[in-house]
């Protein structure tokens, strides 16, 4: 960047950048797909992109030996070419994350950087920017200049692999924790708190909610059974997942009303009225807490979530191109009005207006001021589907998703968040989407009264083996009450996967989820095994089956 050979190309290059982000803002993917409507082929933008994403890595990566040199690109146009090729690449690589046409490992940057040197360095520097209260709230722009690692994770975190990214991430929380003086021979006490089984968000949200981001901090649990009677055990960490578990499974069921779900069965806040009334909006706050609690301890959260609300999670608005995954009917109607031939106005008779309906009562919602009055027609049509879009995937659940986030940002620190994108935040909350890979598991597992050549124990790993990939889903979550694996695999499961000694006779396998213990009878044979095996994983009927 600095060969003065190439000093007149540079306008030009922040030209084509800037034409065709403002191309691809207006464009939906129907068309970015469409060759016939795209200016650019796949194949070119692939090509484009290879020399953009070196570009935008050298702009972070050598950001102040430019300004030191006698550059070929002045400093304000340096912030500008940075800014542009950013913002173009983003636009691009969401594109390829809704629908991949980019070969495997595209984005990634490993032939330049030594990725554990990268680890360390970038730990260090989000150390020292804690440290400095003058620097704790830079802006993008500041950022690179304070350091060219946390630019890149700020700004283009997707040249980075993720499996790395996930470390900086417990790092991040590992040292915040350290600054909270967790790991202290006298650390702060635990919050200590009473939940009755029948009323675990209730109780949860009464106890927990005024901590903010004192739920930090270590919380043990007093479970009081359906008879009023406290239950035996003392909280080291494994009482309060299965507290965890239980408040999510009431919070995230959609009788519960403060999440509806697509038909993919993914999950987003209630768009109704009544869901933005202000104890509603307590009880979102609370959720974006107790997630944020679980992000913060590495607990999985057995949740799926759309990609809608994610990005909400990230700061970012969402477009049309996102409204299939909420109401593909909606969508492919104003695709179909995008594209409509005839005279719209006359033809379809609409205006800036949408209907909800609550509880069979209908309401006329303006989508701008004096919507009502505003006839849909050709020229204007573009600006309906947007604002239609715009209100379906932001306004509706606008302040629900602000309350969330509130609570969220208690615990987790929201550039961490910004280094992942929608699916990358999913599989943070939920695990990894990928087979369960037994070989991992077996490497991982602790044994209480049987070794590990005990005829059960080969036994029971030969059959697991052979289960199908539904059944070794049923059998992680029975066990550790996520149906997925942890994101690095099962070395990160905490406590480890653990099988203790049921004793003998005929009983059934149970759980105890809060410590991922597998309570495994010494079953005679292998065909016993089997059959009480798939029947107590099947059976769903959850802690302490006997």
């Amino acid at each position: 960047m600095t060969d003065t050979a190439f000093s007149e190309q540079w306008g030009l290059f922040t030209l084509l950048c800037e034409l065709f982000s403002r191309v691809l803002f207006t464009m939906g993917d129907d068309e970015f797909f469409d060759e016939s409507k795209n200016p650019l082929k796949l194949s070119e933008i692939i090509n484009m992109s290879i020399c953009m994403k070196h570009v935008g890595f050298s702009l972070y990566w050598s950001n102040s030996t430019l300004l030191k040199l006698d550059s070929t690109i002045e400093g304000s146009l340096l912030n500008n070419l940075r800014e542009i090729v950013t913002k173009l690449l983003r636009q691009i690589h969401a594109r390829d994350s809704r629908r991949q046409f980019t070969p495997s490992d595209h984005w990634l940057m490993t032939s330049e950087i030594d990725m554990n040197v990268f680890v360390e360095a970038v730990v260090r520097e989000e150390q020292e920017l804690e440290r400095d209260n003058d620097k704790i709230h830079l802006n993008k722009k500041q950022l690179v200049n304070f350091s060219p690692r946390l630019g890149i994770l700020d700004n283009i975190p997707f040249v980075i692999p993720f499996e790395v990214r996930i470390k900086i991430f417990r790092e991040y929380v590992y040292n915040d924790k350290k600054r909270d003086r967790h790991f202290d021979v006298f650390p702060h006490p635990r919050t200590r708190v009473t939940i009755r089984r029948n009323s675990v968000f209730e109780d949860g949200f009464t106890h927990l909610n005024a901590l903010g981001a004192g739920l930090k901090s270590p919380v043990a649990i007093q479970f009081i059974d359906e008879f009023g009677m406290p239950e035996a055990g003392i909280d080291g960490g494994g009482l309060f997942k299965e507290f965890l578990t239980s408040l999510t499974r009431v919070a995230f069921d959609t009788n519960y009303g403060l999440f509806l779900s697509t038909k993919e069965q993914l999950l987003y806040p209630n768009p109704h009225s009544y869901a933005k009334q202000e104890t509603q909006l307590e009880y979102y706050e609370f959720i974006g807490r107790i997630l944020g609690k679980a992000l913060y301890e590495g607990i999985l959260v057995d949740a799926a979530f759309a990609g809608f609300f994610l990005s909400k999670w990230l700061g970012r608005s969402s477009y049309l191109d996102d409204l299939p995954t909420l109401d593909p009917e909606l969508y492919h109607g104003l695709i179909y009005l995008k594209n409509y031939k005839g005279d719209v106005e006359s033809d379809l008779s609409l205006n800036f207006t949408v209907v909800d309906n609550e509880f069979g009562e209908s309401q006329t919602i303006e989508l701008i001021p004096g919507g009502s009055d505003i006839p849909v027609n050709n020229d204007n049509r573009i600006r309906y589907i947007y604002m239609m879009a715009h209100y379906r995937l932001n306004r509706q659940i606008d302040r629900q998703c602000k309350a969330f986030f509130r609570g969220l940002s208690d615990l987790i620190d929201e550039k961490w968040l910004r280094m992942f994108n929608q699916e990358e935040l999913q599989i943070l909350v939920g695990g990894a989407y990928i087979p369960i890979n037994i070989e991992d598991l077996k490497q991982n597992t602790v044994y209480s009264d049987y070794k590990e050549d005990d005829l059960v124990i080969i036994n029971f790993w030969k059959v697991v083996s052979e289960f199908s990939e539904e059944q070794k889903q049923k059998l992680i979550k029975f066990v550790t009450s996520c149906s997925r694996p942890p994101i690095l695999g099962f070395k990160e499961l905490n406590p480890k996967f653990s099988i203790r000694n049921a004793g003998s006779g005929t009983r059934l396998p149970s759980s105890s989820t809060c410590v991922n213990l597998l309570k495994l009878p010494a079953y005679p044979d292998e065909d016993t095994l089997r059959e009480k095996l798939l029947y107590a994983i099947n059976a769903d009927v959850g802690f302490d089956l006997s």
